[in-house]
């Protein structure tokens, strides 16, 4: 085994990781049932899942508002046109 760096505190052997390796070197267990025991923990998944969901809400939000501004350039669009400005400035300097 290679001598653990002191100054990284992930490469410092804890009590787990002492007591799995004396397991494995006794044959109590070995490195195959470990991995069959790994299992993700439920709150991490879930939390993952949670940050999936409101990201995509976000995007479907951000959509939503490109789409009521397009509607409201559209709506508008005709009211602006150079066209209806210059009759509507005509109509009003009749009077």
């Amino acid at each position: 085994m290679a001598a653990a760096n002191p100054w990284d505190p992930a490469s410092a052997p804890n009590g787990a990781g002492l007591v799995l390796g004396h397991f494995i070197a006794s044959g109590m267990v070995n490195q195959e049932m470990l991995n069959m025991s790994k299992k993700t923990v439920s709150c991490f998944v879930n939390f993952t899942r949670l940050q999936q969901i409101t990201n995509i809400q976000a995007e479907i939000y951000q959509k939503n508002l490109e789409i009521e501004l397009l509607k409201l350039e559209k709506d508008t669009a005709d009211v602006v046109h150079p066209f209806f400005l210059d009759i509507w400035y005509i109509c009003w300097s009749w009077l």
